[in-house]
């Protein structure tokens, strides 16, 4: 079970010596760096799953195709945690597509438009969100993790889950509005107990 490693202050991490030595299959510098980078990976992981241990599953799976593919990190084409971030993507992608979970579970062209006001989002936590984003259908979470958090264009998008862009930006749009609706339903909660 993935167990959250402390603050990278208690790993003090010198990384490209660390990169060096994984490129090596050193045993110590594949565990420091997961020691440092899981926390992150999980949280890419986290948005992608319904549950968390779907992401201790996908979270063991990148750090496994990481240590397959490290020796292909070049650091003149840029920064390690950046690369790593696109390979965690592309391998959950990767594991998605096995699984036939890109099929987008169809809802209501007009979903109602919640009156979700912009102030109201400081009532909303991050674990709120993150939950909320887990219950969408996978196909929209999928198409919103990617565009939001990955910063993809519809076009990257469409080409990786082979779709058209009209259905990148349907489903995003769909998304958006589901995701407003679920956490309206947070909003008169939180404001009962920011009132007590």
């Amino acid at each position: 079970m993935f167990v959250a490693a402390p603050h990278p202050y208690f790993y003090p991490l010198n990384l490209n010596q660390q990169i060096t030595a994984a490129q090596k299959r050193d045993p110590k510098a594949e565990k420091a760096l997961f020691l440092h980078f899981a926390p992150k990976v999980f949280l890419i992981c986290r948005r992608y799953t319904r549950s968390r241990e779907e992401a201790e599953d996908f979270l063991q799976d990148c750090f496994l195709h990481l240590f397959q593919e490290i020796h292909r990190f070049d650091p003149e084409k840029g920064a390690f945690e950046g690369w790593l971030h696109r390979l965690s993507t592309n391998t959950i992608l990767q594991h998605l597509r096995k699984q036939k979970r890109m099929i987008s579970i169809d809802f209501p062209d007009e979903l109602p438009e919640p009156n979700l006001e912009e102030a109201d989002m400081e009532f909303i936590s991050d674990e709120k969100l993150q939950e909320a984003i887990s219950c969408l259908p996978d196909g929209y979470k999928t198409v919103l993790n990617l565009y939001i958090f990955e910063k993809w264009s519809h076009q990257q998008i469409a080409r990786e889950l082979e779709i058209s862009e009209s259905s990148s930006r349907s489903q995003l749009s769909r998304a958006r509005k589901l995701l407003k609706q679920l956490l309206t339903e947070q909003i008169p909660q939180r404001h009962v107990q920011r009132l007590v």
